[in-house]
């Protein structure tokens, strides 16, 4: 085939893309569906599903006034459904919404096709009406066939499309032929018919039905706009095509007419003008010549004589070769050979080559256009890309080829462009089915670059604005968000990998458990969740899956959920030390302790010397033990009450016992502190103020003013000479013990301060508050070091471990978080409490933190494991204070005015002190142990000392 004519088929792909559109006639359809009340009917259904659509796709601007009487109640429960789903916190919304919006789409083409299909029976009987009056006119190009049409596949689910053939009549007797006989031109009609014939069987056997009217055509009695006007009146209900060539003069016109379903006009396009098909035919002409040169040189070459080689074999070649020479001779010098008559003898090969070409056009364009109509009316994929190898089979690699392709994708691009606004949740599925056609062809590129948009608006929909460039950045990327649903692009995507040659596939069940790992590891808890999810329901029989998912739900709380999921992995693996492990713990949380020890005797039974599951052992068994002690305890006669005297107030209960209770501020003592050397108490008030006293006598030694709101937080400097202070307004000050001066002020806090408290070597300060976040200060420079975030309510209270190394804070989220304090990192987040966790303190052997909350229970945690291994109930109301002596003693306050002390090694309490009015909201111990303080709302200060 002549090459340098595929420039003309690129560029006419191209101009003919322009003219991709959807149209449909809302006005037409209208007025036929206000007179029959089904059609009437599936049209609100449409409507509907639109409005449905735009609330989807434009919440917040959702134009209210649009419901009717018709859609109210149905669309307003759809938006109910969706706010309701909104706040669900265990729903991707963005992703649900994505779903919904695929699918609305996909019912509206659905009831948009029914629709369409109705009206063509509606209007059946007017359009064999008009045959009637046409075919007696005789003013119709196919009346002979037009009612066969109409009549036809009346139940076919996919109508299809018909496909008119208008051919050209072209004119040789101005020919230069070796035979110039009638006989000798060949029937191109024929020729072209054929070719679109087979190119049509073999597009049909995708499940794309097409009705190929070769012979319809009365072409001597209409052509261009009068014919394709009378033919629109008459099919105007059938998809058509029509492939239309006329000859004028020396030039060849080719167009298309095209209408779909429910279209109100028809698409009329001049695809090719002047093409010069003479040209054509010389240039293959010349090319036999050449061809014949090259074939001359052989056979001398083999001792033949050269005349005799021309009396026998040249035929028309040496006169069309000499014709040749003598046109590049002109043109080397510089002559416009346009204005000579260079004609070539042509033969029937000639011909062919013409009649490939044209074919080869028609064949492209019926294929883009039928592409086209299954693409918009039924969602179908591409055909023609998976048709073209076969057409092009026979030439060459070449630029020109390239350039065609290029033209091709460019066609489908515009149609995609226009289904944008109907079906963008489908655009990456739909694009993806053209990457998987060109994945065909020898040229991998192509596809390449399809797989790359399709991923990019795949990315985009799922929230990426600017997706990578490159095809690995973007399955990279892919593999952050992908999840079950996605199953089957994903599927499609990895055969379209698998085709152009990348090794790299999208498993989306490995994907998602080490998605889910990842989210563990950063305690990103709920989408860790989400990601074993994942994984379990596209493999059932995954045991680790189950296994990670239960260590989330211990570590969160839901332990009968965790104690599912172990038992789900022991299933699978009965031998699985670390899930018998695992689950006792669980048990051992939900207090249910025969059935913990079962598992960690069945876990060291399978490995004797673990020693984390002996230790875990261990501790139940003392924590049972220590409760059968308590129990025989309270089997004993108990002694008579102790008598309140009212007005000294004097309480002994294990050696404390109050000796001095003063006012010491006009509202509620908010925290308290004692310095490092036992000499020194401080306290901060509602009142705005922070107080010192001498400890051993209550005598007020100053009062620090500065702050403009309730004082929440006080804390010394291990050096016994700084005092912080947190405050409702937002301020941390520091104060000079020597002088009583504010020597700076931190102001990093966005919202009110409810906690302060030193690292053990003084260099860092920590602050924590309503911003639910905690800062860490450098002392010396009184700069931000580290904000700690992950609490998603107030941080009540922090503390530091005895050896510098880890922080903790109390949340209202009603949880504990353990944070490495060197790198900022959350280490561990402890769960157990059912309301906010108000105060948090470290025992003094730093292997274990104390917590008070507003369930009114105070919890004991061992840190090593993040396991608690008790709960301390007493309190009626909630905790608000705790203070750990060095010996093991732990001091608690709360709302019902109660100070209880416990044995935190038995978990006993040993006594309870009362006294305050207005809740206990301070404790405090003094460094040897030897002195209690309390603070209440009333404003008063208690001071006990321990009693030799």
């Amino acid at each position: 085939m002549v090459l340098k004519f595929l420039k003309t088929v690129s560029k006419a792909v191209a101009e003919a893309a322009k003219f991709v559109t959807l149209k449909k006639d809302g006005k037409s359809t209208t007025i036929v569906t206000t007179k029959n009340p089904a059609l009437a009917q599936r049209q609100q259904n449409i409507q509907l599903e639109q409005l449905k659509l735009e609330y989807i796709q434009n919440q917040d601007n959702f134009d209210l006034e649009k419901l009717t009487p018709d859609n109210s109640q149905e669309l307003q429960e759809f938006i109910q459904i969706t706010e309701t789903t909104r706040l669900e916190t265990n729903i991707d919304f963005p992703r649900w919404l994505l779903e919904q919006e695929k699918a609305i789409q996909i019912e509206l083409l659905k009831q948009n096709y029914e629709l369409q299909r109705e009206l063509v029976a509606y209007q059946r009987e007017t359009s064999l009406q008009i045959i009637e009056e046409q075919k007696r006119l005789e003013n119709s190009p196919i009346w002979l066939v037009a009612a066969d049409i109409i009549n036809s596949h009346p139940e076919e689910k996919i109508l299809p499309l018909r496909v008119f053939f208008a051919p050209p009549k072209l004119v040789f007797d101005r020919l230069e032929a070796t035979n110039n006989s009638p006989n000798f031109f060949p029937n191109l009609e024929l020729t072209l018919a054929e070719s679109l014939r087979q190119f049509f069987r073999n597009y049909a056997a995708q499940d794309r039905e097409i009705d190929f009217l070769a012979g319809a055509w009365v072409s001597k009695s209409f052509h261009s706009e009068a014919s394709i006007k009378a033919l629109f009146g008459v099919l105007k209900s059938q998809p058509t095509l029509v492939l239309e060539s006329e000859v004028n003069g020396n030039y060849l016109n080719f167009r298309i007419a095209y209408w779909s379903l429910g279209w109100s006009k028809y698409r009329y396009d001049p695809v090719i003008s002047k093409l010069p098909y003479r040209d054509i035919l010389y240039e293959s002409a010349k090319l036999r010549a050449r061809r014949w040169l090259a074939i001359r040189s052989k056979l001398i070459a083999t001792g033949e004589k050269a005349k005799r080689i021309d009396e026998l074999y040249a035929g028309n070649n040496l006169i069309n070769l000499k014709k040749l020479q003598r046109e590049q001779k002109f043109r080397k010098a510089g002559i416009d050979i346009s204005e000579l008559d260079m004609t070539y003898i042509v033969n029937q090969k000639d011909f062919e080559e013409l009649g490939k070409f044209l074919s080869l056009y028609h064949c492209v364009f019926a294929g883009l256009v039928a592409d086209e109509y299954f693409l918009v009316e039924y969602n179908l994929p591409p055909i023609l890309p998976e048709l073209l190898p076969n057409l092009i089979k026979n030439l060459p690699e070449s630029s020109e080829v390239d350039e065609m392709m290029e033209a091709v994708i460019f066609y489908y691009q515009k149609i995609y462009q226009a289904l944008e606004t109907k079906r963008s949740g489908w655009i990456p599925e739909l694009v993806l089915d053209l990457a998987q056609s060109l994945a065909n062809l020898q040229n991998k590129v192509w596809a390449i670059t399809q797989i790359e948009n399709s991923l990019k608006s795949w990315l985009k929909l799922r929230g990426l604005s600017s997706p990578p460039e490159e095809l690995i950045l973007l399955l990279v990327e892919m593999e952050s968000v992908v999840k079950t649903e996605d199953l089957e692009y994903v599927n499609k995507l990895n055969q379209c990998l698998k085709a152009i040659g990348e090794t790299r596939q999208i498993n989306i069940r490995e994907i998602c458990y080490q998605r889910g790992l990842n989210n563990f590891k950063k305690e990103n808890y709920s989408a860790a969740i989400s990601d074993f999810d994942q994984a379990i329901k596209l493999n059932q029989n995954w045991g680790e899956a189950y296994y990670n998912r239960g260590f989330i739900y211990a570590q969160i709380g839901k332990y009968q959920e965790a104690i599912n999921d172990f038992t789900e992995a022991l299933q699978i693996n009965e031998n699985w030390v670390d899930a018998y492990n695992k689950r006792g713990n669980t048990f051992n949380q939900l207090g249910q302790y025969e059935q913990a020890i079962a598992d960690y005797e069945q876990a060291l039974k399978l490995q004797p010397d673990c020693e984390e599951v002996r230790q875990n052992l261990g501790i139940i068994q003392g924590v049972l033990a220590a409760r059968k002690d308590k129990q025989q305890e309270e089997i004993k006669p108990k002694s008579p009450p102790v008598q309140k005297i009212a007005k000294q107030r004097q309480h002994k209960l294990e050696n404390f016992v109050v000796v001095n209770e003063f006012q010491a501020h006009s509202e509620g003592v908010s925290c308290l502190a004692i310095s490092p050397d036992g000499q020194i108490l401080a306290s901060g008030s509602y009142d705005d103020t922070i107080k010192l006293w001498r400890l051993s006598t209550g005598e007020e030694i100053a009062t620090l003013v500065g702050h403009s709101d309730d004082v929440e937080s006080v804390a010394f400097h291990p050096d016994g000479e700084i005092l912080a202070s947190g405050s409702y307004d937002r301020t941390i000050k520091l104060w000079q013990l020597s002088t009583g001066k504010n020597i700076r002020t931190l102001s990093g806090n966005s919202e009110d301060i409810e906690s302060v408290a030193f690292s053990p070597n003084g260099q860092i300060l920590a602050s924590a508050g309503d911003d639910n976040e905690v800062k860490l200060w450098q002392l010396s420079t009184g700069n931000e070091l580290h904000t700690l975030r992950g609490h998603s309510e107030r941080v009540w209270s922090v503390a530091f471990s005895p050896d510098g190394q880890m922080l903790a804070s109390g949340s209202g989220d009603n949880t504990i978080k353990l944070w490495h304090l060197a790198t900022g990192q959350e280490v561990k987040t402890l769960w157990g409490h059912s309301g906010y966790v108000s105060t948090v303190a470290f025992c003094a052997d730093g292997e274990m933190l104390v917590s008070g909350s507003d369930d009114n229970t105070i919890k004991v945690w061992q840190l090593s494991t993040g396991l608690e291994v008790g709960t301390l109930t007493g309190h009626s109301q909630s905790i608000w204070c705790l203070a750990v002596t060095s010996d093991g003693t732990l001091v608690s306050g709360g709302a019902d005015n109660l100070i209880k002390i416990w044995q935190l090694s038995t978990s006993e309490e040993l006594g309870t002190l009362t006294g305050h009015n207005l809740g206990v909201l301070a404790v405090a111990i003094s460094p040897e142990g030897d002195v209690l303080v309390s603070g209440g709302g009333d404003g008063c200060i208690d001071i006990l000392p321990r009693l030799p």
